[in-house]
């Protein structure tokens, strides 16, 4: 008989160290005692055994069938002698014949052990997957347990979670002891247990971050669209508000970039830019390649690909360290994007709308309630007006090998480059280059957006007040021609800047790698 105290201790701590059930311990306990029984006595064998954990008692039971005649010694026995243990004995009921597990062989109590443990690793494996694949898609936190090569071991608790060299960020160094956060990628029960498999470079994980830091996230006011990540060197993110007074990329942003500062903390300094979410193509493909301002675009919704058409000092800006900003784009918002300079899709004779001009079409279709559908604005040249939508559709307007620049309304605030013309009669306009302008996206909150930069006018035709000049000067103007024009401070600094600019080179030419950009777009 079994020690009562011993046997309760045990099944407790078996409770209590691997989380399993008494129910579980005990019931595995019967199927090692009815096999260990089976395999000495025979597999026909009926077996029946009784624990009372509280007693301390186990009790194993041979069965046999009572008949009228035996045929088989072993499975049946005669009503005469079951009548004489058992008086109401019937034909056809069972006869149990208690059996002393003392009897059993050296052999049956190590097939007992092992079935025990067998069954014990089992239940320990189903308890472990039942509590973590409630957890898949969430970040729990554990403790560095081991450190290796190819993985980290991360004690989460009940069991160690495996993090691959894989699923960890670039240049990220662990330490034993150090609480870390992991995003629960797999649970999976293998033969030798339950196995979690976790992450930190998973789109998933930075949403969740966003959930945990950002209440507008967590409460579902923002809601993220969209993510792209090259772990540990920058992250794109889209997000949109369903409650208009909310700004969604303020709210993620925070005072002074407070809140998105704590993100980026948690993954090895990451950048992390946040963008507003678009239903229309072009809006959306402009958000994603900031911080380049996007002039125009062309789309083909057919093929999910798009044009983006950026100022000629904002190449390099676009496409980003090796390619890097482009990458994302095109990961955020699953289209294939093409990225032109002005000059270059003016030299290819690319047909594309300015924003302004997607602007304007987008609406006039919302004025006469009609659906936004991407085909209206695919490679036209002049604006959609309001007559145009209304009458009959007609061919697309042939562009002539004369053309040199894109029909641009007075509203778009980006013209092209005029060189200064100088005159021998009056003084030439200089008009300001596109690199002096500020472009603002008609689509963006100008009151977030940065400053625009004063704009240098030509000089007005109204007369200057005239200036008092000494009689010696006045005598030397009038004996000797006027050959060249007279300019003020302004128009000579204008001039200056503009020379200059010619001659120095961009501030993204050192940055930009040619043939990275040109793999990227082979690719």
């Amino acid at each position: 008989m079994i020690n009562a105290k011993d046997f309760v201790k045990a099944l407790q701590a078996l409770e209590a160290d691997k989380n399993i059930p008494q129910d579980i311990a005990i019931e595995a306990l019967k199927q090692a005692l009815i096999n260990a029984y089976q395999k000495e006595n025979g597999k026909d064998a009926l077996v029946r055994v009784d624990i009372d954990p509280g007693k301390g008692i186990v009790q194993v039971y041979n069965q046999k069938t009572i008949v009228a005649e035996v045929q088989d010694d072993f499975l049946e026995i005669a009503l005469e002698d079951a009548k004489q243990t058992m008086p109401d004995a019937e034909v056809g009921a069972m006869y149990e014949i208690p059996v002393s597990t003392e009897g059993f062989e050296r052999m049956a109590v190590l097939h007992v052990k092992q079935i025990l443990r067998q069954k014990i690793r089992e239940a320990e494996k189903q308890v472990i997957y039942d509590e973590y694949i409630n957890k898949k898609d969430e970040i729990i936190v554990g403790t560095v347990d081991r450190v290796e090569d190819r993985y980290t071991l991360i004690n989460i608790g009940k069991t160690n979670a495996l993090l691959p060299s894989s699923n960890q960020i670039p240049n990220e160094t662990y330490y034993e002891g150090q609480p870390l956060k992991v995003y629960v990628l797999e649970v999976d029960k293998s033969s030798q247990g339950a196995q979690v498999v976790v992450s930190r470079t998973e789109p998933g994980f930075l949403k969740r971050l966003f959930e945990n830091e950002i209440m507008e996230v967590y409460d579902g006011t923002v809601e993220i669209r969209s993510i792209a990540r090259e772990p540990g060197e920058r992250a794109k993110v889209a997000v949109s508000s369903r409650d208009p007074n909310v700004d969604p990329t303020g709210a993620c942003i925070g005072q002074k970039g407070m809140r998105i500062q704590k993100i980026t903390s948690q993954l090895a300094n990451e950048k992390i830019d946040v963008i507003q979410y678009h239903e229309e193509p072009e809006y959306y493909i402009a958000e994603a390649l900031k911080p380049a301002h996007v002039y125009g675009m062309s789309i083909d919704p057919q093929n999910r690909s798009a044009v983006a058409v950026v100022p000629n000092e904002e190449l390099s800006l676009a496409i980003g360290r090796k390619g890097q900003n482009a990458r994302l784009a095109v990961k955020l918002t699953g289209w294939k994007v093409d990225i032109k300079t002005v000059d270059s899709a003016l030299e290819e004779k690319v047909r594309f709308q300015t924003m302004a001009e997607i602007q304007q079409t987008y609406a006039a279709l919302a004025r006469l309630d009609l659906p936004v559908e991407p085909e209206t604005v695919v490679e036209t040249v002049t604006p959609v007006t309001v007559s145009e939508v209304i009458a009959e559709p007609v061919e697309a307007p042939v562009v002539v090998p004369e053309v040199v620049a894109p029909v641009v309304t007075p509203s778009v605030e980006l013209t092209p480059v005029v060189e200064p013309v100088i005159s021998v009669v009056t003084p030439p306009v200089v008009a300001p280059k596109e690199s002096e302008k500020e472009l603002v996206l008609p689509w963006e909150n100008k009151a977030e957006s940065v400053p625009e930069k004063p704009k240098r006018s030509a000089p007005r035709p109204a007369p200057r007040a005239p200036r008092v000049e000494r009689k010696d000067v006045q005598e030397e103007k009038k004996e000797r021609p006027n050959y060249m024009p007279v300019y003020t401070e302004d128009e000579l600094r204008a001039l200056e800047e503009a020379e200059q600019a010619k001659q120095e080179p961009s501030k993204y030419d050192e940055e930009i790698d040619y043939d990275q950009y040109d793999e990227y777009y082979e690719d």
